[in-house]
């Protein structure tokens, strides 16, 4: 059967994770993990071959110690949650703390570190789904999430989250891919320029959580309405780069049909184009990955709803509701130009 699962390795407590590949002949081939819903490999062509654009583990006991969402699902609640508490309907609920006093994308044990279950592959594509009890860490509601990847084409592949509830709850999901186009993580991707489609972000407290407000991206750091290299972006002075040592911040997209970021690199002229319905895009530039990767040896790229949204009411709704559908998409579309220069 095309794509049809093998085992990639087993957890510490026993159960055996599993992986799928699906290829599109001379253009993409993706590899995803039952645990966490994993894109562990995504090789796109160029002009000097076949390059891996994310990292990244070659084992399993890797992903289980990672604690930098390499590639994950991250939800219930992607991002940060003030102090691991919101209300809802005037009831409220505490969760866990895993970024103390915070929560960060989802809890201690959110999405990205459960074990899915693989549908049936087809080669192009393949569906897993997640069951999340009521009380998962300390949200409300029984959840029950799906994720689909589909190779539309030989430069792209779509992703798309879903997910209905049992009770109102927070749902916010994405994928934390970290991309470097070079093919090699031990080095920088510095190098790589960066375009986003927003006016502005949503400037953040010294804890990474939003203060509410928003901030015009223009004469900052943070206007890459046109590309601009992350090396020369992040050298600039900024008091919100100076937070976090670079980029975590939530980019507010602008509406289109256009690519809501451009990623480009110009030592393989591989250039990603990432379009979405989500509202927001997280960036974080790395500068926190360790051995085996080099710091800064991979930007995440994460379309989701706002940080906070939950305990922010000018902030798009991240609460799902009974009889309501969690949908959101994210198309990956990839161009191939000559080594040295950007497509």
């Amino acid at each position: 059967m095309p794509g049809a699962p093998t085992l990639f390795g087993t957890l510490v407590d026993g159960r055996a994770v599993h992986c799928v590949r699906l290829a599109w002949p001379g253009g993409l081939a993706v590899e995803i993990l039952d645990y966490g819903a994993i894109v562990r490999s995504l090789r796109a062509p160029a002009a000097s071959g076949a390059v891996e654009t994310v990292l990244g583990f070659g084992e399993l006991a890797a992903y289980e110690a990672d604690r930098g969402y390499q590639g994950c699902v991250v939800g219930r609640c992607a991002n940060r949650i003030a102090d691991a508490r919101f209300a809802i309907d005037g009831e409220a609920f505490h969760v866990t703390a895993n970024e103390v006093p915070n929560t960060l994308h989802g809890g201690a044990v959110g999405f990205g570190r459960r074990l899915w279950t693989f549908g049936t592959p087809d080669g192009r594509t393949v569906t897993l789904t997640y069951r999340s009890p009521d009380g998962e860490e300390g949200f409300p509601g029984e959840v029950a999430a799906q994720v689909a990847f589909t190779l539309t084409g030989p430069d792209t592949l779509g992703i798309v989250w879903s997910a209905r509830t049992s009770a109102p709850t927070p749902v916010n999901l994405t994928h934390h891919l970290y991309f470097n186009l070079s093919g090699d993580p031990t080095l920088p991707a510095l190098d790589h320029s960066l375009a986003i489609a927003a006016e502005s972000i949503t400037p953040t407290r010294p804890d990474l959580i939003p203060t509410g407000g928003l901030l015009a991206v223009e004469g900052t750091p943070f206007d890459l309405r046109t590309p601009r290299t992350l090396g020369e972006a992040l050298a600039r002075t900024h008091p919100l780069l100076a937070i976090g040592g670079g980029y975590d911040h939530n980019w507010v997209l602008r509406p289109g049909t256009g690519p809501a970021a451009t990623l480009s690199c110009p030592r393989t002229g591989l250039s990603l184009g990432l379009a979405t319905d989500q509202p927001g895009l997280q960036v974080y530039s790395g500068q926190g990955l360790a051995a085996p990767f080099a710091a800064h040896g991979g930007i995440a790229l994460e379309p989701q709803g706002f940080p906070d949204a939950v305990n922010q009411p000018g902030f798009p709704s991240v609460v799902l509701r009974p009889g309501a559908v969690y949908r959101r998409r994210a198309v990956y579309r990839f161009t191939a130009g000559l080594p040295g220069q950007a497509a």
